[in-house]
């Protein structure tokens, strides 16, 4: 990691410590920073489907092991999602996950 993506860790740790959201992977409860993803409706027989998806934003030294791959799940409140998309810069210490309701 370099010394800007050792800042930007730091720094997203203490949001972390203000906006944190607990999530559930696997068995074990950690902290995100959650958000709105874009909403989708879709036309589907009989009528239209809402889909909508969250970015789970988390820091890098705090992901299990091993950490969740495409179509993992993940509990946020009493919701199942699933990992739909992972974003991580190589050495940054914030891991960006897309998931969408199971």
């Amino acid at each position: 990691m370099n010394l800007i993506q050792e800042a930007a860790a730091e720094a997203f740790a203490s949001i972390l410590d203000d906006i944190g959201v607990p999530i559930t992977i696997g068995e074990e409860e950690y902290v995100a920073a959650i958000s709105m993803g874009g909403v989708q409706i879709d036309l589907e027989e009989g009528g239209f489907s809402q889909d909508g998806s969250l970015s789970v934003r988390m820091l890098v030294a705090h992901l299990p092991d091993p950490a969740p791959a495409q179509n993992s799940a993940m509990t946020i409140g009493d919701l199942r999602y699933k990992v739909e998309e992972i974003m991580l810069k190589p050495g940054a210490g914030v891991i960006e996950y897309r998931v969408a309701r199971r």
